[in-house]
């Protein structure tokens, strides 16, 4: 094993319990000094860059995946290690969070493209996270149906299309993130933007059910 992987590695593993006293000490490090002393090979901030970063990829983590998730340690591993491995990139043009869950949603994004077992994207996204919060008053069950209907008309969406619509107008990632993480152009995700979202939109509208559900909704003081 070579000494950068193993350095990766090291840097991504839990802390022990021993170790855990000393991984509180990540507040005593700014994220420029961490990062730093993380890109040298210094095995002492070892826990203290797993106790910063871990809540984040499992922010993001739980968003696109879901808790759930049979694989949702392995990848949160992969994740952890792409950090590692790619921490020269960060040249702190964004905030360090917003840099962490952008390189978790592309190893995401990856995996989830690697499995291609009927479109588990749509089958397991939370339903949490497509409900906004004005779909709370409905009934759960015409809540749940609903939120069915409209994750099996993503399915027959052109994948690349329903990807940009969902990372972009459900997640919230503006749109040079939503290209960064799906390895595209720009102006490649803002077409498939486009397109999608008027494709999403008409389908909604013509789904009878769908469009009876909108109404009550609309119904609602």
């Amino acid at each position: 094993m070579s000494p950068i992987y193993q350095r990766h590695l090291r840097a991504v593993e839990a802390p022990t319990e021993a170790e855990r006293p000393a991984a509180s000490a990540a507040s005593a490090f700014d994220d420029s000094a961490l990062l730093s002393a993380v890109a040298q090979g210094d095995p002492s901030v070892s826990s203290a860059f797993y106790e910063r970063v871990r809540p984040v990829v499992d922010r993001t983590l739980i968003r696109l995946l879901g808790a759930n998730d049979p694989e949702y340690e392995d990848t949160a591993q992969i994740a952890l290690y792409e950090l590692v491995s790619t921490l020269q990139r960060f040249r702190g043009e964004c905030p360090l969070d917003a840099w962490l869950s952008l390189v978790t949603a592309r190893v995401v994004y990856r995996q989830i493209r690697r499995r291609r077992l009927e479109r588990r994207l749509f089958a397991e996204t939370p339903a949490d996270s497509l409900q906004p919060e004005s779909y709370l008053r409905p009934s759960a069950f015409a809540l749940r149906q609903a939120l069915a209907r409209v994750k099996a008309h993503l399915s027959r969406m052109d994948e690349a299309r329903a990807w940009t619509f969902l990372l972009h107008d459900v997640y919230g990632y503006d749109l040079r993130e939503t290209s960064q993480i799906m390895g595209v152009s720009l102006s490649a995700a803002q077409s498939r933007l486009v397109r999608g979202r008027r494709e999403i939109h008409e389908r909604l509208r013509s789904d009878p059910g769908l469009a009876r559900f909108l109404d009550d909704l609309s119904e609602v003081p």
